[in-house]
C-alpha cells in the first residue's frame, strides 16, 4: 500500500480522507497465472481469480476447478530525509487466492455450461515497517501541540485535545507562559529543534470472499456476476522520539506513542461481460460497484518524558472507539485479448477509478446529530482524483504442458494537481512466472514486484519538509490446483 501524504504523526484521532484511500488503493493480485500476466486477465477466463476481475470469465469453464495460491511478500521502504538514507523491510506469508468452481452442463444448447464459484482472495497487503533514526529538525512535534493548546485553559485541554496537547501538559512538555495568561503556554523545546526518530509498524490486509456465477451464450457472449464480502484488518503502532539539540534545556528526551486498530467488513457487486467476435479476439468489460465498509476504530496515545534532573513521567490517553462507514469508489475495466493459436495469448486491461468519489459516513446506528464527516469528504475531493491503470500480459506455450508468463503495468498518480507532491506517485508493476498444466492438475510459480514513491511527513507539514520514500512490494507465490 502507498504511503499517504499525511501518513505519520498527524496527531488527529478522527477519521480522514486517508481512510477511504487506504481501502481503495488495491493491487492486481489473485492466482499465480493472473499475477504472472500482470493482472491483465479481464478478457480471459476459466480461472479462479475471475471473481476479483471480470466474473464473466467463469462462463468459459468446461470443468470444475479447485486451487490455491500463496507465498511470501516483502514490503521494503527506502527513506531519504535531510541528506540521510534509511532502509526497512517487512517479510511475511500471504495467501492471494483460494477457491473452487463447479461447472454444470445444461440441456439448453445455447447455454451449454454454467459455473458457480466461491473464492477468497487478498486485495491489499498492509504489512510494513518504517524506521527513521536521529534526523535533526529545526522544529519539534511539541510545536504542533503548543499550537493546539493556545487559547485553552489547562482543564479544557482534556476535552479539546485529549490525545495530544493534554498529555504534553501532564508530562511537563508544555508549561504555563510567563505572562501568566492561563490559556498561553511555552514548549519544553522552545529553540534549537530536536534529533527526531520515528518508527511505524503496520500489519493487516484487505481480503475478499466472493460468490460468483457465469455462463456463455453459444461461445460468443459470456456474462457473469459476483457478490464480494470484504474483510478489513489494520493495525498501526507509531513511536515518535525527540532529543533536544540544545544541551542547556532541562528536557532529556520525550516519546509520543500512537496505537490504532481497525477492523470491519462490507459488500460489493461485480458485473462482467466478454465477447468473442472471432477465434483470435476477445473483448471484455467489467464494473465493480462501491464497497460499503462498516468499520470500527480503536485509538489511543501515550507520552513519556524524561528530564535531566531525574524526573520521569508517562501518561496514557483515553481509549477511543468509534464506528463509521466507508464507501470506496467504483471501478470500470475494459479488456482485450489476442489468441495466438496454440502459441499463446497477449492481453491488456485498462482500469479507471475516481478516488474522489469515495466517502466517509456516520454508521447506520449513529444518532441523527452525530458527526457527518463533511469536512473530511471535502478534503477527499480536493486531495484525490481519477487514476488510470494500464496492464499488459502474455502467456506462451512451451511444448505441450509448460507455460511462460510475463506482465507489466502502470497506475497514474491518485492525487490532484492542487496537491504539491514532490515524489513521483505513479505506481509500477512487473511480473514473470511459469506454469505446468495437464488434463487433471496444474501448478505455477510467479514473482511480482510493484513500486512507487511517496512523500512522508514526520509531523505537521507546515513545520517540516517531507521525506522521500521509495517503496517496493515483492511477492513470490506458488499455485496448485486440480480440474474436476
Amino acid at each position: 500500500m502507498a504511503l499517504c501524504l499525511s501518513l505519520a504523526a498527524t496527531w488527529s484521532w478522527g477519521q480522514s480522507e486517508d481512510d477511504v484511500f487506504r481501502y481503495s488503493y488495491q493491487e492486481s493480485l489473485g492466482s499465480a497465472r493472473t499475477m504472472g500476466m500482470g493482472g491483465a486477465f479481464g478478457a480471459l477466463g476459466a480461472d479462479l481469480s475471475c471473481l476479483s476481475g471480470n466474473p464473466a470469465g467463469l462462463g468459459m469453464y468446461r470443468r470444475g476447478d479447485v486451487g490455491f495460491t500463496g507465498g511470501f511478500a516483502s514490503q521494503k521502504a527506502k527513506i531519504s530525509l535531510a541528506g540521510q538514507f534509511r532502509n526497512s523491510n517487512k517479510l511475511g506469508g500471504i495467501g492471494t487466492n483460494l477457491g473452487i468452481a463447479l461447472s454444470y452442463p445444461s440441456v439448453n444448447p445455447d447455454w451449454p455450461v454454467s459455473t458457480l464459484s466461491v473464492t477468497h482472495s487478498s486485495r491489499a497487503n498492509y504489512n510494513q515497517t518504517i524506521e527513521i533514526d536521529g534526523i535533526p529538525f529545526e522544529n519539534s512535534l511539541l510545536s504542533s501541540f503548543l499550537i493546539q493548546a493556545q487559547g485553552y485553559s489547562a482543564n479544557d485541554l482534556y476535552d479539546s485535545h485529549p490525545f495530544t496537547a493534554s498529555l504534553a501538559w501532564d508530562t511537563y512538555l508544555l508549561d504555563p507562559h510567563p505572562n501568566e495568561d492561563p490559556t498561553s503556554y511555552i514548549s519544553a523545546i522552545p529553540v534549537g529543534g530536536a534529533l527526531t526518530s520515528k518508527s511505524i509498524e503496520r500489519t493487516g490486509q484487505l481480503s475478499e470472499t466472493s460468490i460468483g456465477f457465469g455462463s456463455g451464450l453459444s461461445e460468443i457472449l459470456y456474462v457473469g456476476i459476483s457478490l464480494g464480502i470484504v474483510s478489513v484488518e489494520f493495525s498501526e503502532e507509531t513511536r515518535h522520539r525527540e532529543i533536544p539539540q540544545v544541551d542547556s534545556l532541562d528536557l532529556a528526551e520525550w516519546t509520543f506513542r500512537e496505537n490504532l486498530d481497525i477492523s470491519g467488513s462490507g459488500i460489493n457487486v461485480k458485473l462482467g461481460l466478454i465477447a468473442v467476435p472471432s477465434p483470435w479476439l476477445r473483448l471484455g468489460v467489467a464494473y465493480h460497484s462501491r464497497s460499503r465498509l462498516n468499520l470500527t476504530d480503536e485509538y489511543s496515545t501515550g507520552i513519556a518524558s524524561s528530564f535531566k534532573a531525574g524526573d520521569q513521567y508517562d501518561v496514557l490517553s483515553p481509549f477511543n472507539r468509534i464506528e463509521y462507514t466507508v464507501f470506496t469508489p467504483s471501478r470500470f475495466i475494459a479488456s482485450a485479448a489476442f489468441v495466438l493459436g496454440k502459441t499463446g495469448v497477449v492481453s491488456a486491461d485498462y482500469e479507471v477509478v475516481d478516488y474522489a468519489s469515495g466517502e466517509l459516513r456516520k454508521s447506520a446506528f449513529s444518532p441523527d446529530n452525530a458527526y457527518d464527516y463533511a469536512v473530511e469528504n471535502e478534503s477527499l475531493r480536493s486531495v484525490y482524483g481519477t487514476s488510470r491503470m494500464a496492464r499488459v500480459g502474455a502467456e506462451f506455450r512451451i511444448q505441450k504442458v509448460w507455460r511462460l508468463r510475463l506482465g507489466a503495468g502502470m497506475e497514474t498518480s491518485p492525487y490532484t494537481s492542487a496537491i504539491e507532491v514532490i515524489s513521483d506517485t505513479k505506481r509500477y508493476q512487473a511480473s514473470f512466472g511459469f506454469g505446468h498444466r495437464s488434463e487433471k492438475w496444474y501448478s505455477a510459480m510467479t514473482y511480482r514486484r510493484s513500486w512507487t514513491e511517496q512523500d512522508l511527513y514526520l509531523f505537521d507539514p507546515d513545520l517540516v519538509d517531507p521525506a522521500h520514500v521509495f517503496q517496493t512490494h515483492g511477492m513470490v507465490v506458488v499455485a496448485l490446483g486440480f480440474r474436476m
